[in-house]
């Protein structure tokens, strides 16, 4: 059974600013006929565009209900090909084109990053474009499964609203059950990499999954992780917005 926690808060630069959060996450079970399968996926909105953060909030709701409908379509989770992951990715991309279309704006406006991971019982399938990173426990440690993305420029990175997006995503199938990831956007990349080694940071990660191993009710580190992400001292680290999103199923 998988326990879940995930938040997106704003950071304190964009409170001075008078910006909303531009993060998003989402999370979804997902019953099958044998087995119930997780999906994950959170999405940083650009900074410089005016609506990232309804770009960031559509990114990831089309792109649960797109894997809900080709899961619900099959029954069972596959071997995911690059090809499919990247159907919902464009997919993605398409719903993005249609709201801006609607809002009579450049697409640019809605730019933003994206991150998905499904997980089921004996696979598991990941994406990436943009920033941020993805987290699992193999091998008795912490791994990253992607590395953040660089843009062209400095401090720039790719955007799933972008006309060349399909060029920057980044998939991987692990034929392995996965039973432990985290998913997080560039607010937190410094304290969740290490950047010299180019790896995950396992104490970082370690004593939050301890604590979603004991949880007793599907509510209950909500806040306790919202107080986390919003304390003065991890707004001293990074002032960015900040997401994270924690699953499980391993017994402490």
């Amino acid at each position: 059974m998988w326990k879940t926690v995930y938040q997106s808060v704003q950071g304190t630069s964009h409170q001075r600013s008078g910006q909303v959060c531009q993060d998003s996450c989402a999370v979804r079970e997902i019953s099958l006929a044998d087995e119930t399968v997780l999906v994950l996926a959170c999405s940083d909105g650009a900074g410089s565009a005016e609506f990232s953060d309804a770009g960031s909030r559509l990114a990831v709701d089309t792109l649960i209900d797109r894997v809900a409908q080709s899961l619900h379509a099959s029954q069972r989770l596959n071997r995911i090909s690059g090809e499919q992951a990247l159907a919902w990715a464009s997919q993605v991309h398409d719903a993005l084109l249609a709201e801006a279309q609607a809002r009579q704006i450049d697409a640019r406006q809605l730019a933003c990053t994206l991150l998905f991971a499904v997980l089921g019982r004996a696979g598991a399938v990941f994406g990436q474009i943009g920033d941020g990173a993805m987290v699992v426990w193999q091998d008795d440690a912490y791994q990253n499964v992607f590395w953040p993305q660089s843009g062209e420029y400095v401090n720039t990175t790719n955007f799933i609203t972008g006309p060349k997006f399909a060029s920057c995503f980044e998939f991987t199938w692990r034929d392995v059950p996965v039973d432990e990831v985290a998913l997080f956007t560039d607010g937190l990349q410094m304290l969740g990499l290490n950047f010299r080694e180019r790896l995950a940071h396992g104490p970082f990660f370690a004593p939050m999954f301890e604590r979603l191993r004991q949880q007793t009710g599907p509510d209950e580190l909500t806040g306790p992780l919202r107080a986390f992400l919003e304390s003065p001292g991890l707004a001293e680290r990074t002032d960015d917005d900040k997401t994270l999103v924690l699953a499980t199923r391993r017994t402490s």
